[in-house]
């Protein structure tokens, strides 16, 4: 099993995201979705939607009246975390 690993994009978001308070419900429930990520990336919970161009998947997260998505991907080193942040489908 391999680190947690973020695009620059992502990581930025969640910086961002753990800094506004009227956000911490999310805050709390998106570092829940990256915790099952890390753990156990086979879990049906974390792979709710599959996008083919490029093969990712994504995972809804639902606080603080936001709705977001978590897209990530499998790697070589790990799972690698694309996007964090509104759900615009």
């Amino acid at each position: 099993m391999g680190e947690l690993l973020f695009s620059p994009e992502a990581d930025r978001q969640l910086v961002a995201l753990r800094a506004d308070v009227g956000l911490n419900e999310l805050y709390e429930r998106v570092n829940d979705v990256l915790d099952d990520i890390e753990d156990d990336r086979h879990s049906r919970r974390i792979r709710r939607r599959r996008y083919h161009r490029p093969a990712m998947w994504g995972v809804p997260v639902h606080g603080s009246g936001e709705e977001w998505l978590i897209l990530w991907s499998e790697q070589d080193h790990g799972p690698l975390v694309h996007y964090i942040g509104p759900d615009l489908a």
